[in-house]
């Protein structure tokens, strides 16, 4: 048997659904194809300058992070989203500057450290509560700065704010619950940073699903012109 009549069948299976779905929903199957295509782009892209910035940002219980730490890991983190953003707005290099600057500035407040911060407690309930709590400051910071950059170009723009503070409240809840299990069984500080992993994945892959709902308001906006 050859591998594409073996491949076939599969190719089948999945795509029926999908076409399903998109009947049901009215959305074409290029769009639905082209905005999974944008959401892989952006959660591994997001997720992978998160783990890259370990090399200029060290992991640790600590509240503070250096002016120069906090706009490289922004800077980081906002470039490889604007590899994305580029080809759906002009503008798309506000995006870079805007994370960098809000990271900046969040490290003023001694907040900024967050995304590279571990609790010191073992409480699993605090480290939840604690996460949802500063989870929610930076997400707001850093959502506030960028809802700044594209403001003028996506309709409704202001909604990224809530969902910023929102994606970053529920992963760091969830990311310092993780590594607080982890470390509890292993007793190794390693098992924080896997619980940062997992944190910065779910930002990834929600964000990703936010930045295409707004990316969609902004193309809606363009074609009614």
């Amino acid at each position: 048997m050859s591998l594409s009549n073996f491949s076939e069948p599969i190719v089948d299976r999945m795509t029926k659904p999908l076409l399903r779905l998109c009947l049901r929903w009215g959305v074409e199957p290029a769009e639905l194809t082209n905005g999974l295509g944008i959401w892989a782009g952006w959660t591994g892209l997001t997720w992978l300058a998160f783990v890259s910035s370990l090399l200029f940002v060290e992991v640790g219980e600590r509240s503070d992070l250096s002016l120069v730490e906090g706009l490289v890991g922004g800077g980081l983190i906002g470039l490889a989203q604007w590899l994305i953003l580029r080809a759906h707005l002009q503008r798309a290099h506000r995006w870079v500057a805007a994370t960098a600057t809000s990271w900046g500035m969040l490290t003023l407040l001694h907040i900024g450290a967050l995304g590279w911060m571990a609790p010191s407690t073992p409480n699993l309930f605090f480290r939840g509560m604690l996460g949802v709590l500063h989870g929610a400051y930076v997400g707001l910071g850093l959502g506030l700065g960028q809802w700044l950059a594209i403001r003028q170009e996506v309709s409704r723009a202001w909604r990224w704010v809530p969902i910023s503070s929102g994606i970053w409240a529920m992963a760091i809840a969830l990311g310092w619950t993780i590594g607080g299990e982890l470390r509890a069984a292993s007793n190794l500080f390693i098992s924080e940073v896997v619980g940062l992993m997992v944190a910065w994945g779910v930002i990834a892959a929600l964000s990703g699903i936010g930045i295409i709902a707004l990316l969609d308001t902004q193309r809606v906006r363009r074609d009614n012109r």
